[in-house]
């Protein structure tokens, strides 16, 4: 049985399968005959024979239930249901090449097999940038670290490690030095973390805008009927709309506006909320508040976030936002001449 097998699999086919190779075919007989028969099929055949067939069982995508059927019919006159053979695994093809070859062959041949699946999905990554690489495996445990860095062209894998943090760099070059086989589990997982890091590099790597504030930048420069166009937004959107108007209101606007302007505004502004508003805030922005304020009214809102000590971002976004509240009623009454945007000047 097992002479007429071997010869039935060098034979040319009686079914059209175009899709499938020949070893592709006598892969899917040996999957379909268990571990045991599968190792005497394999002691038949020469070296180069059970390289090629071996690493297509390792990568054979799934087979059809018909496709299976042509496939098995000259060796079993009833067979009758199939419901498809997926890929060896490594256990499978460790236990069938062992019985075989014995086990010194059959680990190198395995090694082969999967050290180049390993280092197909990996060369993937050797176009990346090497920062972004690291900024994706750092938080990634140090051993599938190690396993990247392993099969990643030298060049690259040094670029990758200088941008991890240098303290780890002995116990990664440790964990490298101490590689020996990668198991079908590590190589499974590799594979999820590299789609995940493909993904992370598109994100990255894709265009990025903040369509609330352009939307806003732009309605602050429109020289058209603002309030004809907002109402327009609204029926879109309410959200939205509230959005860009607030994003219009930005904290940040603050500095650019006249003396007279904030002088007007702080009247109405509590110093408490002031000075919680002032928590953290930019340079440019403390400067002009607070030369809108008298001496003695500036070093008390100064002692005010000296006391409040650190404040949740919350409760500091909350307050900015009161305070510019404030400023788009006044603006929006009329009682306000606030500067929305800053403007380019003629000397």
């Amino acid at each position: 049985m097992s002479e007429s097998i071997v010869k039935t699999i060098n034979a040319e086919p009686v079914n059209d399968l175009s899709s499938f190779s020949d070893c592709d075919k006598a892969a899917v007989l040996l999957l379909s005959m268990g571990e045991d028969f599968a190792a005497k099929i394999l002691q038949r055949m020469d070296r180069t024979e059970v390289q090629k067939i071996s690493d297509a069982m390792a990568h054979l995508s799934n087979v059809a239930t018909n496709e299976a059927e042509i496939i098995l019919e000259q060796f079993f006159q009833q067979y009758t249901k199939q419901s498809g053979i997926s890929g060896a695994s490594r256990d499978y093809l460790e236990n069938s090449l062992e019985k075989a070859l014995g086990n010194k062959l059959a680990r190198g041949m395995l090694d082969n097999i999967y050290g180049d699946d390993v280092s197909k999905e990996i060369q993937r990554l050797q176009w990346l940038p090497p920062e972004i690489l690291a900024r994706f495996f750092r938080h990634e445990h140090q051993q599938m670290q190690a396993v990247m860095l392993a099969f990643l062209p030298p060049d690259t894998a040094n670029a990758v490690l200088m941008h991890l943090p240098e303290d780890s760099h002995d116990e990664l070059l440790y964990r490298i030095a101490n590689l020996q086989e990668i198991s079908e589990a590590v190589i499974n997982d590799l594979k999820i973390t590299l789609e995940r890091c493909i993904e992370f590099v598109a994100q990255q790597s894709g265009a990025r805008v903040n369509g609330t504030r352009q939307a806003a930048d732009i309605l602050n420069r429109y020289s058209g009927d603002k309030v004809n166009i907002m109402e327009m937004v609204k029926l879109h959107s309410e959200d939205t709309a509230e959005a860009i108007k607030d994003n219009m209101f930005d904290f940040m606007i603050l500095a650019r506006q006249s003396l007279e302007v904030l002088q007007d505004l702080l009247v109405e502004v509590p110093e408490e909320l002031l000075a919680v508003a002032l928590k953290g805030a930019d340079h440019s922005v403390k400067t002009a508040l607070f030369s809108a304020l008298p001496k003695r009214m500036v070093q008390s809102i100064m002692d005010q976030i000296t006391d409040l000590g650190p404040q949740p971002l919350s409760q500091i976004e909350k307050a900015r936002t009161e305070v510019m509240q404030i400023a788009r009623r006044h603006y929006e009454a009329g009682d306000l001449a606030l500067q929305l945007f800053e403007e380019q000047v003629v000397s």
